[in-house]
């Protein structure tokens, strides 16, 4: 069953390179500073956009998320603790082992040029963790919307998007989990061979192609995904977590009966993230996918061929 992660009122979060990831030196580090230990709990995400690898103590007074934006590869290590010293603590332990930037900091770089650099808008607001933005960044924002140059606006609608994702509590797989059977939704018509056994709405995949109708939705831009709290709410199960390194970023949740399926999807030939659904309870997921904003297609977004691998 997937795992929502709640976690102590203070926050710090440092953007980190694309190459940095937690190890075994950082969460001995972390343990001698704080004076409890972390360890993996698992992968998951925010419900859209960036993807997480969770670690935590036992009783989850500090939570430690390596998030990844997989679109920009930007990335950032976030700390959710109980006490305002250990999340200072776990701040200085980053510090001390990675070249990280603050928020301060990318904010001032990227005012030096924001049209030559416009997408260091992403780790900019990754660096701020899920909390609010400080005024500067939220300034900075508002005027890259309004910028002249389309890549700047484009790149700054995509950093708030980030934004409003890592406001959510990360969901995630615990790897005692992974091993499950397939939701009976989720199970193609016959056998396939590999590790990827489930259905998907991605062309070109031999045997796993969806064998049911499937109802497609866009999500407009400056519309909040509502994928995220919708499955909380209802006590959905996250089935597949897409990977980091792919281009086609396809997560999947079933309903607790496994008979009704919602694929999240985003590529870069398909203009923003699409939400297919499928399986007995169709009509349920729409009706709250129609009151969220959403747009309901006639049919599979355009584009959708050429995600084939």
């Amino acid at each position: 069953m997937i795992t929502v992660v709640r976690s102590g009122p203070f926050w710090c979060a440092l953007a980190v390179g694309k190459n940095d990831s937690v190890d075994d030196g950082l969460l001995v580090a972390l343990a001698a500073r704080t004076g409890t230990a972390l360890t993996g709990i698992g992968q998951g995400g925010f419900g859209g956009g960036p993807v997480a690898d969770v670690y935590a103590d036992e009783s989850r007074d500090i939570v430690l998320i390596e998030a990844t934006d997989p679109d920009t590869g930007s990335k950032a290590l976030l700390v959710r603790a109980d006490s305002e010293e250990r999340a200072i603590a776990a701040r200085a332990v980053i510090g001390e082992r990675y070249r990280v930037r603050t928020e301060q900091e990318l904010r001032a770089q990227a005012r030096e040029d924001l049209g030559g650099q416009s997408w260091i808008l992403v780790p900019l607001v990754m660096a701020a963790g899920g909390a609010e933005l400080e005024p500067g960044t939220a300034e900075l924002l508002r005027e890259a919307l309004r910028h002249e140059d389309e890549d700047v606006r484009a790149a700054a609608e995509y950093a708030e998007e980030v934004a409003r994702e890592l406001r959510h509590d990360p969901m995630v797989v615990a790897a005692a989990q992974e091993e499950q059977e397939l939701a009976e939704v989720l199970r193609p018509a016959l056998p396939v061979e590999g590790e990827e056994d489930w259905v998907t709405v991605r062309p070109g995949v031999p045997g796993r192609a969806i064998p049911r109708p499937v109802s497609w939705w866009r999500v407009p831009a400056g519309v909040t995904d509502p994928i995220p709290a919708f499955t909380c709410d209802q006590d959905w199960l996250i089935e597949v977590v897409s990977r980091d390194d792919e281009p086609w970023r396809e997560d999947i949740w079933t309903a607790e009966d496994g008979r009704t399926a919602i694929h999240a999807v985003s590529h870069a030939e398909l203009a923003g993230r699409h939400v297919a659904v499928h399986g007995q309870d169709v009509e349920t997921v729409t009706t709250a996918l129609r009151e969220a904003g959403l747009l309901a297609l006639d049919g599979p977004p355009a584009g959708l061929d050429r995600t084939a691998p």
